[in-house]
């Protein structure tokens, strides 16, 4: 019967760090101007990313400043919807026109956030 116990404070104990590990992770949100995009020719940063008029460190500390990854070497998204999200960036930058932009902490390349989801504001 002690070992059941033993086994029952395991399990507790697991589940716990699970559920803290789980709960470590967040998402943010901006609403900023594209500066600037990038395309790497290798895997670093995630292979492209965006510098926004916004500091994603400033709504989640963990994320590095001013850019954001969209994962295009595949790493966290296929990369056919990360250069679809680039487009979307890029056509921002071209028209001037602001982005929201959501973003994840949970998902990073050398310490830069990866983007879940861009949005180009027409109003």
């Amino acid at each position: 019967m002690k070992w059941m116990n033993n086994v029952s404070v395991l399990v507790g104990v697991t589940l716990g760090l699970l559920a803290s590990t789980a709960a470590a992770a967040d998402t943010g949100a901006i609403t900023a101007f594209v500066e600037k995009t990038l395309v790497t020719n290798d895997s670093s940063r995630g292979g492209c990313m965006v510098a926004l008029t916004e500091d994603p460190s400033k709504v989640l500390p963990a994320c590095r400043k001013t850019w954001v990854s969209f994962s295009c070497d595949g790493t966290y998204t296929d990369p056919v919807r990360a250069y679809r999200m680039l487009d979307q960036a890029q056509l921002s930058l071209a028209t001037g026109l602001l982005v929201q932009i959501t973003f994840t902490d949970e998902k990073m390349h050398e310490g830069y956030c990866v983007a879940t989801k861009i949005k180009v504001m027409t109003e």
